[in-house]
């Protein structure tokens, strides 16, 4: 999820020792699963369930970025004691679900049109290195803006890893990118299958000398590694709305508009260093 949108793009050329690449299929040997989600249920930390797996809030405490110019706030059951749930599980699968907001509401969100949800693992998961993968449905419609990305446990910014970014009215193109203080920020916006249109797995394996991403298991992607992305990193997913990148809503856009998330994973690998989680309220 980006938080500027100042990018060098790659679409297929050779870049910094990178770049878009030949389709290879990633290979799993020596990978260990250390953290898995398939949202049989939905376990979100609050203040009666400290333990929660799941934080639905920034580091910071916000719960939109006004730098993207973003429409929505990340609201969970407890948020100002509004009772709005953007989040639901059938047992398989967790639905993110981004609403209209009341016009009777609206100023209470601060003047934002849109509710929706946030999911991050900052209190209850990140190492150092590993592949992450997430498999996923994504919603279409202009202002639509799903994303699954990385950032520091130390809370600066950047680094960030963008796992996969897509804006609603461009479901065929995911947006892989490193922001980095090391490097200029690179993004590859990669062309697949229509992401509206079914179920596909978007991951990143990150190491100590290739960042490298894939589509359904393919490497599409690669970039050396920056010197500022060697640290513990956690894992976030959210369904913004609006913003100078992604538009406005229009017409056509429905709502509800709902991002499904079959699971969420994450591997070590041989270069993975694990992060001790910080207790809950730290």
């Amino acid at each position: 999820m980006v938080w500027t949108r100042v990018l060098l793009l790659a679409t297929g050329i050779a870049l910094l020792g990178g770049g878009a690449v030949s389709a290879q299929v990633l290979d799993r040997h020596g990978f260990r699963l250390v953290f898995e989600d398939r949202f049989t249920e939905l376990s979100l930390r609050s203040p009666r369930a400290p333990d929660g797996r799941w934080d639905t809030r920034f580091a910071n405490g916000d719960r939109t970025l006004p730098a993207n110019g973003e429409e929505e706030v990340y609201v969970d059951p407890d948020y100002l004691g509004l009772g709005l749930n953007p989040f639901s599980t059938d047992g398989r699968t967790l639905t993110i679900t981004a609403r209209r907001a009341d016009d009777s509401l609206r100023k209470r969100l601060g003047g934002h049109g849109y509710v929706s949800g946030l999911l991050t693992t900052e209190h209850s998961f990140a190492q150092t290195y590993g592949y992450f993968e997430m498999r996923a449905r994504l919603p279409a419609g202009k202002g639509l803006w799903p994303a699954f990305w990385l950032l520091p446990v130390s809370r600066e910014w950047p680094p960030e890893i963008d796992v996969f970014e897509v804006v609603g009215q461009d479901p065929r193109t995911v947006h892989m990118t490193v922001h980095s203080n090391a490097v200029q920020t690179i993004g590859f916006p990669v062309q697949v299958a229509d992401t509206s249109a079914g179920f596909h797995d978007f991951g990143v394996l990150w190491g100590k000398s290739f960042v490298r991403w894939y589509f359904d298991g393919v490497e599409r992607a690669r970039v050396p590694t920056p010197s500022d992305m060697h640290k513990p990193m956690y894992l976030l997913i959210n369904l913004a709305v609006g913003g100078r990148w992604a538009g406005e809503p229009d017409g056509a856009t429905a709502f509800p508009a709902e991002l499904k998330v079959a699971y969420v994973r994450a591997f070590a690998t041989a270069e993975t260093i694990p992060a001790i989680p910080r207790r809950a309220g730290e």
